[in-house]
């Protein structure tokens, strides 16, 4: 019954927005796409299912819970691009699943592509007009540098985020 929604809905979202919006018209980084979003979701539900557990009452658990999961959005890289993140606020982004989902969707379409331009128009990037504009130089000036524009780290801190809140919630419901 679960798997209705765990599995079949975010496949089926995914079908219809990955290709409605005219991404990379290609197998693999389709693939790596579905995977990312589905580790993306289940990261945030494992956080949920962690919440739900270790809060004591369910008024609690719906006050902090969007609380931190907004807090966990804004420092992933989506609102506040990683490059330009305050230093006092940036150590926060690696414990936030939306980082890793993010990052890893950035590195999937914009590493290693050129981006075409429309005819007689050229991008002002950096200072220069280039055209055709490159993926990497996008990824670099988001901030997606490092560990983060590997796309394999991505996807296993997704996978570990997922086994540390279950495991948590696992342990906290049997103390309860």
């Amino acid at each position: 019954a679960d798997m209705t929604t765990t599995i079949f809905l975010p496949v089926l979202h995914t079908l219809v927005v990955y290709w409605t919006t005219n991404l990379r018209p290609e197998l693999v980084p389709f693939s790596m796409f579905t995977l990312l979003m589905y580790l993306t979701l289940t990261a945030a539900q494992s956080i949920g299912l962690f919440m739900s557990a270790a809060l004591p009452t369910l008024q609690l658990a719906l006050i902090i819970t969007p609380l931190l999961v907004i807090i966990l959005f804004i420092v992933g890289g989506f609102y506040i691009p990683f490059a330009t993140m305050p230093a006092w606020l940036s150590w926060l982004k690696w414990l936030s699943f939306a980082t890793y989902g993010y990052s890893g969707l950035l590195v999937n379409e914009y590493n290693d592509r050129e981006i075409p331009c429309a005819e007689e128009t050229t991008v002002s990037f950096g200072g220069a007009g280039i055209c055709p504009l490159p993926g990497n130089e996008v990824l670099e000036s988001i901030g997606v540098t490092g560990l983060l524009s590997n796309i394999w780290f991505n996807v296993v801190m997704l996978i570990l985020m997922q086994a540390a809140c279950r495991t948590a919630a696992y342990v906290v419901l049997r103390r309860s």
